[in-house]
């Protein structure tokens, strides 16, 4: 019995020792497998990082600006940035639009704009054609304007996008609009009655009599013309006619002394009117220039910059006596029957 009760402490002992060891074990291999988890944890948290930085970088920085109230944080998001257009304003207009609109005087002026047989034709209504064409859009003449000014006051109000009206280049206008290189170079003229001019002359030659010319002088009302008699001939009573030909009509019966105008327009006379040819006499002056150009709205510097560059292509360049040439055909057709 002793030996018994001396065995069983022993073997309690053995299976306590036991039991405690078995749960050190366990205790370590659970310590063991969490530290493995918390480190293969963290090592594929920072694996991920890199997929989701820019996001986290973002949400770092969002929060740093609304705590700072930094300018970052009003700044606009890319999306938000407006559309950059095709094409400069000027231009872009004419093309969402789909044509090109062009300010013609009323009134018929050979070979410049008129209407031949039902269409409008001249060498300015050429030019605006090829200036739509090169645009690819439409052409569409307006004609509401009565006098030069008023082609010029309508572009000026941006009614048209240019004008091709054969408007003369003058400083007074240039305040208002933008003018082309000239398209066509001329000098000033005068169509003068013989007898008036025979008796202001007196025995002086024509060029002193021209100098110093005294009398009335028909121009037309609202041209350039105007401004030019008043620089050249301050001597000179100025008389405004709604038309050239009444003008013309006006220094044949000798109501006045002289028209004042550009050269082609006084060898136009001449070449149209045979019948009166001994009763006018023709007088250029050659220190004088009466520049034809596109005008174009002060603000519309692309389209100027596109106009003067399809003007510098033109191979053909204009002058007084290739315009005459030109429309030769159309004049004679023009001319009054003789009875």
């Amino acid at each position: 019995m002793p030996k018994t009760n001396d065995l069983e402490p022993s073997v309690g002992r053995g299976v306590g020792t036991s039991g405690a060891t078995a749960l050190q074990i366990k205790v370590l291999l659970l310590g063991l497998t969490l530290f493995l988890v918390l480190t293969l944890g963290f090592s594929g948290g920072a694996q991920a990082a890199p997929k989701g930085s820019a996001v986290a970088t973002s949400a770092i920085a969002a929060s740093r600006t609304a705590s700072t109230g930094s300018t970052a944080a009003r700044s606009p998001s890319p999306s938000s940035a407006p559309t950059i257009p095709a094409m400069p304003p000027d231009v872009q207009r004419i093309l969402e639009r789909g044509k090109l609109t062009v300010a013609v005087l009323g009134q018929d002026n050979a070979p410049f704009f008129m209407n031949a047989q039902g269409q409008l034709n001249g060498l300015d209504i050429q030019l605006a054609q090829a200036l739509a064409d090169q645009l690819g859009v439409s052409l569409d003449i307006t004609r509401s304007a009565q006098t030069f000014d008023q082609v010029v006051d309508a572009v000026y109000g941006q009614k048209a996008d240019l004008a091709i009206s054969k408007i003369s280049r003058t400083l007074k206008r240039a305040q208002r609009v933008r003018f082309s290189r000239p398209y066509l170079r001329m000098r000033q003229g005068l169509l003068v009655n013989r007898l008036q001019m025979a008796e202001q002359t007196q025995g002086r030659s024509i060029v002193e009599t021209i100098r110093d010319l005294k009398g009335q002088v028909g121009v037309i009302k609202g041209s350039s013309y105007v401004g030019f008699l008043k620089q050249k001939f301050p001597q000179a009573s100025i008389v405004e006619y709604p038309t050239w030909e009444e003008i013309v009509e006006a220094v044949v019966r000798g109501d006045i002394l002289a028209a004042y105008r550009d050269e082609l327009e006084i060898k136009k006379v001449v070449r149209t009117r045979p019948d009166v040819a001994l009763q006018l006499q023709t007088i250029a002056l050659t220190d004088t220039q009466d520049s034809l150009a596109v005008v174009l709205p002060w603000s519309s510097s692309h389209l100027l910059a596109f106009v003067d560059q399809y003007l510098d292509t033109l191979t053909a360049q204009y002058t007084v006596d290739t315009v005459l040439d030109e429309y030769a055909e159309y004049w004679a057709t023009q001319r009054p029957q003789q009875p």
